[in-house]
Order: structure tokens, then sequence, then C-alpha cells
């Protein structure tokens, strides 16, 4: 899994399927973006939603040493036959990242509150689906919910409902090549002969 760019785009994909409904629809798609690229700068509809990252922070606590083994190179390489790989265990981070949620109306502000809180990031138990890179595998990791704060304001005459969520997902570097390919013991053989028997031994 690429580090970063993965956990950037599962967190989008968790946040997709938020609407909101009043009495111009039925259902209001509110779109995700990340920060605030110029197009959607222009093209402001609310509301909508934004993803910013704010740290990228060693989690020292859940580091592990020693080394692992697999055949695929924890999903970045195609497994083949009789060929494993050994490597470090990954360096253990935490990804701190900002949502903030835009809308006009009163009811739009409450509905992405509640679906934001009890489908997608809820405070305990909330869970992130992340792919490996051949889309073979899925990892789910923990998404916490670290904080939570209102910053409405009035904009140019007319209110402007924000809130501010801290979300916090587990996360870990992988190493950018394997360290050794092993292949397969394919034999073992015992009590081979041998020319060679060192002194302090004698042959049975």
């Amino acid at each position: 899994m690429t580090f970063i760019l993965a956990e950037d785009t599962a967190l989008k994909s968790l946040l997709q399927g938020i609407s909101v409904v009043d009495e111009k629809s039925i259902s209001r798609p509110v779109k995700v973006w990340f920060g605030f690229p110029d197009v959607e700068v222009r093209a402001q509809d609310y509301p909508y939603m934004t993803i910013e990252l704010l740290d990228v922070s060693p989690s020292n606590e859940r580091q592990h040493s020693g080394f692992l083994y697999d055949n695929d190179f924890r999903g970045t390489i195609a497994p083949v036959e009789g060929i494993s790989y050994e490597y470090e265990y990954p360096v253990a981070y935490d990804l701190i990242y900002q949502v903030t949620s835009y809308a006009r109306h009163p009811r739009h502000d409450r509905a992405i509150i509640y679906q934001f809180l009890n489908e997608k990031v809820p405070h305990k138990f909330g869970q992130i689906a992340i792919p490996n890179e051949l889309g073979t595998e899925t990892s789910y990791r923990h998404i916490f919910l670290d904080g939570f704060i209102k910053r409405d304001l009035i904009e140019e005459g007319r209110r402007l409902l924000r809130n501010v969520f801290t979300v916090r997902v587990v996360s870990e570097m992988t190493p950018a090549q394997a360290a050794t390919a092993i292949g397969t013991v394919e034999e073992v053989n015992i009590n081979i002969e041998t020319s060679y028997i060192p002194s302090e031994y004698n042959p049975i």
C-alpha cells in the first residue's frame, strides 16, 4: 500500500454517500474534496466537505521490531511460486486529518453531523478499508474521532455553518523494497556421506 496516498483515497471513499434533504430535493449528495482546489472553489455548491492532512505522527507505542515474511511483499508484488520475501516490520504512524463540512441550511448541517458521527467515523469502533496495491487484499484499519468543534460564521451577510472534525487513521510506512528474496526449500537430505570429518569426531 502506498503510504499516505492509500489512506487519502480510502478516507475520501469512506466519506462518500452522505446526503441531505430539503424542500427542493429529497436527496442532495454532499460532495467531498481534498482541500480547496481552484476548480472546486470557483464552483462551490453547498453542502460539501473538505479533507486536509494535518500531521504525520510516529506511533512509537505500536512499533514492533523484527522481520516479516510473505510471498507478495505486502501486496505490492505479484506472487511467484517458490519465492518469499523478508523485510523489517513497517514503521508505525498515525495520520491526522481535518475534515470540514460547509452548509448554508441548519438541517443540512445537523444531518451531516449525525451521519458523520453515526455512520462514517464513530468515536469508537470506527474502521477504514484500505486495499493493497494489487487489489488482492483489503486491510481494515482503525479510524478515531479525536476532536469536533463548531465554527459557524456570517459570510457576506449569509450564514455559513461549519463543522471541523479531527480524525486519526492508523497507518504504517512499509519498506520500499524487499530486503531479501528467499527461495523455498526443495529437498532435505539427512546423513549424507562426506569426505570431511573434523578431527574431534569419529565416523559412524
